[in-house]
């Protein structure tokens, strides 16, 4: 995955960023499986977008 060339922390982990698409390799809290999620910045803090896994469906919500 050579366009996620960057590396960003959220809530203490670290997680592969392409901020050509600011998008993120995050894994679902459910089963594990890595997705593509749309990461902004607020505050200086990056922030993941809510998303559903697209392994198994779950709704992962960073609230």
């Amino acid at each position: 995955m050579e366009k996620f060339s960057e590396s960003i922390t959220i809530d203490g982990e670290l997680f592969d960023y392409n901020p050509e698409d600011a998008t993120a390799l995050i894994p679902c809290e459910n089963c594990g499986h890595i997705n593509v999620v749309e990461v902004s910045k607020v505050d200086g803090d990056y922030v993941p977008s809510s998303f559903s896994c697209e392994n198994c469906g779950h709704w992962n919500s960073f609230d």
